[in-house]
């Protein structure tokens, strides 16, 4: 358990696709671009073995935009999207059903 202080800490926005494209030589990641209202970032995920890049691109995304950024692949990754793992099959990619006026908006 964590305190509600604590997940008030974290920072989730609405964020829109722009870019989703392969990272080469990976078998299971993609390279992101979202923007999240005052910029745009690059974000690393682990969803190519289960979306393709089309499948991604404009969907509207919870990101978590308060995370240190981190290499994967090499390639610096500046947030996370929200997804299920997966365990019984396929997962699934948390979207918000909402507009383009939504976009950067926290999640709350």
């Amino acid at each position: 358990m964590i305190s509600h202080d604590e997940f008030m800490k974290m920072d989730l926005r609405v964020g829109k696709v722009i870019e989703c494209e392969r990272v080469p030589e990976s078998k299971k990641l993609l390279r992101l671009v979202v923007d999240i209202g005052t910029e745009r970032r690059q974000i690393v995920t682990g969803l190519a073995e289960h979306y393709s890049p089309d499948e991604i691109k404009g969907k509207r995304v919870i990101v978590i935009t308060n995370l240190e950024p981190r290499k994967i692949f090499g390639i610096e990754s500046q947030g996370m999207i929200l997804a299920t793992c997966g365990d019984k099959g396929r997962p699934a990619i948390a979207t918000v059903d909402a507009g383009d006026d939504a976009v950067g908006e926290r999640v709350c």
